[in-house]
């Protein structure tokens, strides 16, 4: 969830809306592949996840062998659907209330994911902020897999993922901290979205690199088709993706 003190009213606002929006097509055609590729085997391994949001991920690693696992997020309305969850149908994950700028260290994991937290940040100091929290809590060798805003989408596709659910319009000039807005339709002609911002490819690499993460990179997304998806239409969306994977290690 945002870095911006307020922000945990406006997701609190909008907490149903958001977790909704995890079920369009784009979600488990390609972000939810790319982020368990970067994963790979989680079978015994400590999971923090910030930014967890309603827990979505936290429960599909869990499913997957991963444990402890830990979800962490700035807003209560979040936090609480997963714990609801939790309730539901128990895998044994923790959840609590935490702002990822200023979390310190809460524990030692194989694995920090990191969904949609560092394109909060609106400046080179924010995200900084973050990565410090995630070379905090990593084991030495630990890792950091993330899906974020793609710093790196061409201009001429800015707004145009109407197919996909959503549109994604991006401030001018492009320049650190440029306000990126997503919106989303929903069913009653209403629609509800939400902020991020830009920062340039080599913010993110020298800010990794100065909180002690190595081998800071971005990883392109892949698509996993079924049977009824239609090849063309997620060819194009991989091609110039809004969306990208990250990686990175705490040396040792």
């Amino acid at each position: 969830m945002p870095y911006r003190p307020t922000a945990h009213a406006e997701y609190d606002d909008i907490a149903a809306e958001y977790a909704a929006s995890k079920q369009l097509p784009f979600r488990w055609i390609v972000e939810a592949p790319t982020l368990f590729q970067l994963a790979d085997d989680v079978r015994g391994k400590s999971v923090l996840d910030l930014a967890c949001g309603e827990g979505i991920y936290a429960r599909k690693l869990a499913r997957r062998g991963a444990g402890p696992v830990l979800g962490i997020d700035l807003s209560a309305a979040m936090v609480e659907r997963a714990r609801a969850s939790e309730r539901e149908q128990p895998l044994g994950i923790a959840y609590r209330v935490g702002d990822a700028a200023d979390l310190g260290t809460v524990g030692a994991f194989d694995l920090v994911l990191a969904s949609y937290l560092f394109n909060y940040a609106q400046d080179a100091r924010q995200l900084l902020a973050f990565a410090r929290t995630v070379a905090a809590n990593l084991k030495p060798g630990g890792r950091l897999v993330g899906i974020n805003d793609n710093p790196r989408t061409a201009l001429g596709r800015f707004g145009s993922y109407a197919a996909y659910g959503f549109s994604r319009e991006v401030e001018r000039p492009q320049r650190d901290g440029a306000r990126i807005r997503y919106t989303f339709p929903l069913p009653d002609g209403s629609s509800f979205g939400f902020d991020n911002f830009w920062l340039a490819p080599a913010t993110y690499q020298s800010v990794f690199a100065e909180a002690g993460l190595a081998d800071f990179r971005f990883v392109d997304c892949t698509a996993k088709l079924g049977e009824d998806d239609d090849p063309v239409l997620w060819a194009a969306f991989v091609h110039d993706c809004p969306i990208t994977g990250l990686v990175a290690r705490r040396p040792g």
